[in-house]
C-alpha cells in the first residue's frame, strides 16, 4: 500500500488535466532537510534530538487517515488527512505534544502541551520547538505547491516567513526572513505522474483505493532551489 504526502489534481478550465502525487516519505525528508538548515540559534540543545525526532514522525498519522473527497461547490477532486496530527506513535510526551501541536501553533494548544511537560524548561522550550515543526512543514508544502501546481499564493496559517518566485523556469525562490545558515539549497520533490482519465466519473472512494495500491514506480523529481536574496536586507 502506498502512503501519499499530498495529491496534486490540477484542472484547467474546469477539467481534471494532470494528477500528480508526492510520497509520504519524500514529503517528511523535505521538512527534515529545511529544518536542519535553521540557523543554530533557533535551537535548544537539550531537545534538538527529540525535535528532528518529531519531524521525521508528524505526519505518520497520514497513513490511516487519507480520503478523497469532493468540493461541495465545484466538485473537483480534493484530498484529505483529516485528524492525522492525533495519531500520535510515541510515548515520549515531548515528541508526543509536538506532533498533537503541529498543525495548531494557538496559545490554547501550547499551553495545553506545555502542561503535559515534565519540567519547567521542557514547558519553557516547547513554543519554539513547535514553532520550528510548524515551520519547516509549511514552508515544505508552500514550495511544493508553488512548484508544481504554478501558485502564485498558498495561503498558509500563522506563516512567518514569505517565499517569493524569483525564477520560474528553474523553481528558484527566496524566503523572507532569511533563517537559514547556508546562503542556498535545494530540495527534491518526488513525483508520481498518476492516470487522471482513470480519476474522472469515479467516486472519491474508487479513486482513493486505486491511489493507495499504485505501485511506486517511474517517478520523477523537481528540484527547488532557495536563495537568500539579498536586496531584501535580511
Amino acid at each position: 500500500m502506498n502512503h501519499w504526502g499530498r495529491i496534486f489534481f490540477i484542472y484547467e478550465a474546469e477539467e481534471l488535466s494532470s494528477v500528480y502525487g508526492q510520497p509520504l516519505q519524500n514529503h517528511v525528508g523535505n521538512c527534515r532537510s529545511i529544518l536542519e538548515k535553521f540557523d543554530t540559534h533557533y535551537f535548544h540543545e537539550a531537545t534538538r534530538e527529540r525535535l528532528f525526532r518529531a519531524v521525521e514522525l508528524h505526519d505518520l498519522g497520514k497513513r490511516d487517515t487519507f480520503r478523497i473527497r469532493r468540493d461541495d461547490k465545484t466538485h473537483r477532486l480534493l484530498y484529505s488527512f483529516a485528524g492525522h496530527r492525533f495519531r500520535v506513535p510515541h510515548e515520549d510526551p515531548y515528541i508526543a505534544s509536538l506532533i498533537r501541536a503541529h498543525h495548531e501553533f494557538s496559545v490554547e494548544q501550547v499551553n495545553h502541551e506545555r502542561a503535559r511537560q515534565g519540567s519547567e524548561s521542557e514547558k519553557s522550550w516547547f513554543p519554539d520547538d513547535l514553532y520550528l515543526l510548524c515551520m519547516a512543514d509549511q514552508l515544505e508544502a508552500e514550495l511544493a505547491v508553488k512548484s508544481v501546481e504554478k501558485k502564485d499564493s498558498v495561503p498558509r496559517t500563522f506563516m512567518e516567513f514569505s517565499t517569493e518566485r524569483l525564477d520560474d523556469a528553474f523553481r528558484t525562490f527566496g524566503v523572507v526572513p532569511w533563517p537559514f545558515r547556508e546562503e542556498g539549497f535545494t530540495l527534491s520533490v518526488r513525483l508520481k505522474k498518476l492516470p487522471e482519465k482513470e480519476f474522472r466519473g469515479k467516486e472519491p472512494k474508487e479513486i482513493e483505493r486505486a491511489l493507495k495500491n499504485l505501485p511506486l514506480d517511474e517517478e520523477s523529481a523537481i528540484t527547488i532551489t532557495l536563495v537568500r536574496e539579498r536586496r531584501h536586507g535580511n
